[in-house]
């Protein structure tokens, strides 16, 4: 599993807003991009989005990341997978015949 743990704090509203990211399989063996974002003390949103590949869903991890460090968060937070677990998950589910 991927994880980021971005915020974004405004000096003049005193106001603090997160946005995480992570990677997790889902039971049918495809890789979703989870995503929740709002105001520190608030409940907040969450969006869910399926890959086919753990890479496809990296990049789109990675890009989020990129996207919002450009609008001002910062990563307190990040801890990844080993890519050699990655491939090995990936085999898995290659040789899975329910898949």
């Amino acid at each position: 599993m991927m994880k980021a743990y971005l915020q974004r704090f405004n000096p003049t509203s005193g106001l603090i807003w997160y946005y995480a990211i992570q990677i997790q399989r889902d039971l049918l063996g495809r890789w979703q991009v989870i995503r929740e974002w709002g105001r520190n003390g608030s409940p907040g949103t969450v969006r869910q989005a399926p890959f086919d590949s753990h890479a496809e869903a990296e990049a789109q991890m990675t890009d989020l990341v990129e996207q919002l460090t450009a609008r001002g968060y910062h990563v307190v937070m990040r801890e990844g997978m080993n890519p050699a677990l990655a491939a090995f998950l990936e085999g898995e589910r290659e040789n899975d015949p329910d898949s």
